[in-house]
C-alpha cells in the first residue's frame, strides 16, 4: 500500500527487473480499481537501466552541444563480436562469439564495481591481457562513433552531476553495485530518494518439504499452488532456480495439474491459468523461424531439410489451400536427392508439383533477388528482408492468434533494431546480413502477454522484490544453494575480491543467499521451502541455511490435491475385453508374391513384414550431403556384376595383370558412379571421387583373393528366377553363383559392412533366423549346392564368410559345422542344415501368406525399425511392466 501511495504522488519507482516493474504496474491497477476509479494515470515504474537510458536521452536532447548517442544492445553486441574476432587473442579461440559475450559482461562489471581499466594492465595473466585489449579497443570504437554504452550510464550521471527531475523510490534491490550506490547517496542528500520499503514482516508459517527427486518436487509445488488458488489466494508464487532450462517440463506439469483437459486429443489450443516467467529466444517461435528460413533460402544454396520445412510451413501464401500438394512435394523431394536448394530451385519444384501459389510466390521473390543482391547497409537490408517476406505472403493467410500476433509485432521491432546497425556495421552482403539478423533474434527474449493469472512461476533472480500471498521456493539442496563460487573468468580474482564482488568469494555468495532467504521469508504469509532428496542416484540434503525450519511430510501436503489427468484416466479405466488382432487378410494365389526380403522380414518380425510390404509403411528417404549406404551398395554391386560379366572365369582373371585389371575396374566404377552417385554439388563431386577410389580398392582386394581360390567359373543371374515356397512365389536374383571344378556350386551374396555373420543363418528363436535371404537362395539351387558365403566388403575387412558341405571352396568358407557353436536344436550336419532351412522357411512363407502379423520382433530388431509408432511395442512393454509391478504389490 505504501508503494501505491508513492505512485499516487508521482514518485517514479525503479525496479531491479522488468518483471518486477510489470508487477508494480499491475498492482497499482488493482489498487486503483479497488478505489472505484475508471481511469488513472499510468504509474512511472521502470527498470533502473531503462530509466537511466531515458534520462540520458532527455539530457542529450536538452543540451545541443552533446551530440553523442546511446549504443543499443544489438549495436554493442556487434561491436564486441568484431573486436574479439579480429584481435590476436580472439583468433586462437574456438568460439570467439562466446568470448565476446563474456567480455561484454566483464566490461559491465568493471563499471558497476568502479574498477579502472588501467588496473588490468598490471596483471600478466592472458585473460586479463585479452580483456584489457578488448575493452581498450571498445573505448576507442565508442569514441570514434561518438556513442555511449549502457554500462557507462551510471558513470556519466555521476561525472556530469546529473540530478533527476522527479523523486525516486527503489524496489527489489537485494544489493546495490558501487556505481549505483554513489549516485543514490548523492541524490539522497538532496532528498530525491524516497524510502519505499515498508517494515518487513516474516511469514506466519514457514515450512520445509523434501521431494523424492526434482520431478516429484515440481509436482508437489504445482499441486500445492492449485490448492492455494482453490483456497482463495489470488497471488501465488513458485520460485525455481533452474526455470529456464526446465521450462517445457514446468509447463507440462502445471498444465497437467491446472488444466488436464487441454491435454486431450482434439482440445483447442489455449493457455494454462499460470504465468511461467521464462521467456524463450524470439528465434524459437515458429512464425519467426519461418521468416528466417525464407531469408536463409534466399542467401544461397541451403540443405534440402530447410526446403522441406518451408514446404510444410503454414506461414506462406497458399499454405492452407495447397497443404496436401506441398506435403506430397516434400515427400518426393527426398527421392530427388538434391542436397542444396534455393528459391530458384524451389520455384521450379513447385511448378513441377502443381503448387501454383508457391510457384508464384517464389517467382516474386526471385525477381527481388535478381535485383537486390549487392552489398548494402543494415537499414537497406531490413527493407529488403521485409519485401522478401511480403513477396512469399508471410505470415500466411490464416488469421493469427493473440500469441502469434504479438510475435509478429516483436519480430518487426527486432527487424527495425537490425536496421539501426548502420553506424557500427557498414555495408554487408546478404550472407552477413542474415547472420547478424539470426544473432539478434537469438539474443532477443520474448514472452507473449497472457491474461493475468493467480500463479506465477519465476526464477530466483527475477523474484527480487515481488510479494505474494503464498510462496513455494524449490531446489534448495545443499549442493546448489548457496550457489558455488563463480568469479568472473576474465577479471583477475584479486581485483574482484578487492571490489567485493559477491560471486568471487564464498563469504559473498553466502551473504547473497542469506539476503535471498530473508527476502523470501517476508515475501508472503505462507512460505514453503523444498529440495529434492536425490538426483541421478545421488542422495541430497537440504541447505544448511534453512536451519531448524519445521519439516512437513510431502504426502500430507498433497493429500487433498486434485488428481491429474493420467490418474483420473487410470482410475476410471473400463474393464476391457481382450481381442487380439494379429492376422491380416490372407493372400490369394495371384497376390502371394514377393522377394527374399519377404521371408526375411517375416522371420525378424511378422508385423513389420505385413506393414512394410503390404501396407507400404516405408520411412521417408533421408536427404544428406554424404553418400547413402544404399547408393554405395548399388555401386559396388554394379561394378562387380560388370567385371565378372566380362571375365566369366578365374582363368580369365589370372590372365590380367594388376595394372590392367585396376584400369578396367576404375573405368567401370567411374561410369556407374555417374549414374548412381549424382554429383550435383562441389562437395558431392568430391565425395563421389572418394567413393570411386574406395570401390576400386575394395574390388581389387577381393579379386586378388579370388585368384588364390580353387578353379571356378562365374554364373551370373541374367534374369530373375521364380521359386515357390509355402504358397509364396518368390523372385530370386542371387548376386553371384560360382561353378566349381566338380560341377557343384557356390552361392555368393555381397554385403557392405562388417556386421554380417554366418551365425545369423541359424535360428535366434525356434524357426526364426535373423538373415534368411541366403538360405532361401540355397534352397532354390537344389542338390548342386556345395557352399554359400557372404563376401564382406568393408574398409577393414574384405573376406569370405560361409559354410560348405566339405568341398574345397577357399579361405573363409568352412565345412559345416566346423567352427560353429552348435546349440540344442541346431542341425548337426550339412544335409540336416538344408532340411532345417526348407522346413523353417516354408513355415515362414506360409505364415506370411496366411497374414500372420503379430508384434513379435527378434532381440534388438526394433533398434533398426521405423515402425515403433505404428506397432506401439514400447507401450506394450510399459504395460507389461506395470502389470508386473501391480502383481508384485
Amino acid at each position: 500500500m505504501q508503494l501505491n501511495a508513492l505512485l499516487d504522488q508521482n514518485v517514479a519507482v525503479l525496479t531491479a527487473s522488468r518483471r518486477l516493474a510489470h508487477a508494480v504496474r499491475a498492482g497499482y491497477a488493482r489498487y486503483a480499481q479497488a478505489q472505484g476509479r475508471t481511469v488513472w494515470r499510468t504509474p512511472r515504474a521502470l527498470p533502473w537501466s531503462a530509466w537511466l537510458g531515458q534520462q540520458r536521452q532527455q539530457a542529450r536532447a536538452a543540451c545541443l552541444e552533446d551530440t553523442s548517442r546511446l549504443l543499443t544492445r544489438a549495436q554493442a553486441r556487434l561491436l564486441w563480436d568484431e573486436i574479439v574476432a579480429s584481435s590476436p587473442a580472439g583468433s586462437a579461440l574456438l568460439n570467439p562469439s562466446s568470448a565476446a559475450r563474456l567480455a561484454a559482461r566483464s566490461w559491465r562489471r568493471l563499471h558497476e564495481y568502479l574498477i579502472p581499466l588501467t588496473q588490468l594492465a598490471a596483471f600478466d595473466a592472458p585473460e586479463a591481457r585479452a580483456l584489457h585489449g578488448w575493452c581498450s579497443e571498445f573505448v576507442e570504437r565508442c569514441r570514434a562513433l561518438n556513442v555511449v554504452d549502457e554500462a557507462q550510464l551510471a558513470e556519466w550521471a555521476f561525472e556530469t552531476g546529473f540530478e533527476p527531475c522527479e523523486r525516486l523510490a527503489l524496489v527489489g534491490f537485494d544489493a546495490v553495485a558501487p556505481s549505483m550506490a554513489r549516485l543514490l547517496a548523492r541524490w539522497r542528500e538532496r532528498r530525491l530518494i524516497v524510502d519505499a520499503q515498508s517494515a518487513r514482516r516474516r511469514a506466519h508459517r514457514l515450512v520445509a518439504v523434501a521431494g523424492n527427486d526434482a520431478s516429484a518436487e515440481l509436482a508437489l509445488a504445482a499441486r500445492w499452488a492449485r490448492a492455494q488458488v482453490e483456497a482463495g489466494k489470488r497471488e501465488v508464487g513458485v520460485i525455481l532456480g533452474d526455470l529456464q532450462t526446465r521450462r517445457e517440463e514446468v509447463y507440462r506439469v502445471f498444465e497437467d495439474v491446472f488444466a488436464p483437459g487441454m491435454r486431450t486429443t482434439g482440445a483447442a489450443a489455449g493457455c494454462i491459468p499460470v504465468t511461467i516467467a521464462a521467456p524463450a529466444p524470439l528465434i524459437s517461435y515458429p512464425l519467426v523461424e519461418a521468416a528466417l528460413l525464407i531469408v536463409e533460402l534466399a542467401s544461397g544454396e541451403r540443405p534440402a531439410l530447410l526446403a522441406g520445412r518451408l514446404l510444410r510451413s503454414p506461414f506462406l501464401a497458399g499454405a492452407e489451400a495447397e497443404r496436401e500438394r506441398r506435403a506430397l512435394a516434400d515427400f518426393q523431394l527426398r527421392d530427388k536427392q538434391l542436397d542444396r536448394w534455393n528459391w530458384f530451385e524451389l520455384e521450379r519444384w513447385a511448378g513441377l508439383k502443381n503448387c501454383e501459389a508457391l510457384e508464384l510466390s517464389a517467382r516474386r521473390l526471385n525477381a527481388l533477388l535478381r535485383a537486390e543482391l549487392n552489398a548494402a547497409p543494415a537499414s537497406v537490408w531490413a527493407e529488403r528482408f521485409h519485401r522478401m517476406l511480403r513477396a512469399v505472403g508471410w505470415p500466411g493467410e490464416r488469421p493469427l492468434d493473440s500469441a502469434e500476433h504479438q510475435t509478429l509485432l516483436k519480430f518487426q521491432d527486432a527487424l527495425a533494431e537490425f536496421g539501426a546497425l548502420d553506424p557500427v556495421a557498414g555495408r554487408m552482403s546478404l550472407t552477413e546480413a542474415r547472420a547478424h539478423l539470426r544473432n539478434l533474434l537469438s539474443d532477443t527474449p520474448f514472452e507473449p502477454e497472457t491474461p493475468s493469472a493467480a500463479v506465477t512461476v519465476i526464477d530466483a533472480q527475477s523474484s527480487a522484490g515481488m510479494q505474494f500471498e503464498a510462496l513455494w521456493v524449490a531446489g534448495l539442496h545443499a549442493d546448489r544453494w548457496p550457489a558455488p563460487v563463480n568469479p568472473d573468468p576474465l577479471i583477475p580474482l584479486e581485483l574482484q575480491r578487492a571490489a567485493q564482488m559477491p560471486e568471487a568469494s564464498a563469504a559473498g555468495v553466502r551473504r547473497q543467499a542469506e539476503q535471498q532467504l530473508e527476502r523470501w521469508m517476508s515475501a508472503a504469509e505462507i512460505v514453503v521451502f523444498s529440495w529434492p532428496m536425490s538426483e541421478n542416484e545421488t542422495a541430497l540434503v537440504g541447505s544448511p541455511l534453512l536451519g531448524e525450519l519445521q519439516m512437513e511430510d510431502a504426502t500430507l501436503m498433497a493429500q487433498d490435491r486434485t488428481p491429474t489427468l493420467r490418474e483420473l484416466i487410470f482410475a476410471q479405466r473400463p474393464a476391457l475385453t481382450s481381442a487380439p488382432d494379429e492376422r491380416a487378410p490372407p493372400l490369394s494365389e495371384d497376390q502371394a508374391r514377393g522377394g527374399a526380403r519377404t521371408v526375411e522380414l517375416q522371420s525378424v518380425c511378422p508385423f513389420r513384414a505385413q506393414a512394410e510390404l503390404r501396407l507400404r509403411a516405408t520411412p521417408l528417404r533421408r536427404v544428406s550431403l554424404g553418400i547413402e549406404p544404399i547408393d554405395r551398395g548399388a555401386l559396388l554391386h554394379r561394378v562387380l556384376f560388370e567385371i565378372w560379366g566380362s571375365l566369366r572365369s578365374q582363368e580369365a582373371l589370372r590372365a590380367l595383370d594388376d595394372s590392367s585389371l585396376e584400369e578396367r575396374v576404375r573405368d567401370c566404377a567411374a561410369r556407374h558412379a555417374m549414374q548412381t552417385l549424382r554429383a550435383d554439388s562441389r562437395a558431392r563431386s568430391r565425395l563421389a571421387a572418394l567413393e570411386i577410389d574406395s570401390v576400386v580398392l575394395q574390388t581389387m582386394r577381393l579379386l586378388r583373393q579370388e585368384r588364390e581360390r580353387p578353379p571356378f567359373e562365374v554364373r551370373l543371374a541374367e534374369s530373375a528366377q521364380q521359386y515357390t515356397l509355402g504358397g509364396l512365389t518368390i523372385t530370386l536374383r542371387p548376386d553371384r553363383i560360382d561353378e566349381l571344378a566338380d560341377g557343384q556350386r557356390l552361392l555368393i551374396d555381397y554385403k557392405l559392412g562388417d556386421s554380417h555373420q554366418r551365425s545369423d543363418w541359424l535360428d535366434r528363436r525356434p524357426g526364426r533366423p535373423r538373415r534368411a535371404q541366403l538360405p532361401l537362395y540355397a534352397l532354390a539351387q537344389g542338390e548342386r549346392l556345395a557352399a554359400l558365403a557372404y563376401v564382406i566388403l568393408a574398409p577393414g575387412a574384405v573376406e569370405y564368410r560361409g559354410w560348405s558341405n566339405g568341398a574345397s571352396v577357399g579361405g573363409g568358407v568352412q565345412p559345416y559345422p566346423e567352427g560353429v557353436r552348435v546349440h540344442l536344436g541346431d542341425p548337426l550336419d550339412w544335409e540336416g542344415l538344408l532340411h532345417h532351412w526348407r522346413f523353417t522357411l516354408t513355415r515362414l512363407a506360409e505364415q506370411y501368406v496366411a497374414g500372420e502379423a503379430g508384434v513379435d520382433p527378434l532381440h534388438q530388431a526394433c533398434a533398426a525399425c521405423h515402425l515403433s509408432t505404428l506397432c506401439r511395442i514400447h507401450e506394450r512393454a510399459v504395460g507389461e511392466q506395470s502389470e508386473e509391478w501391480a502383481g508384485g504389490d
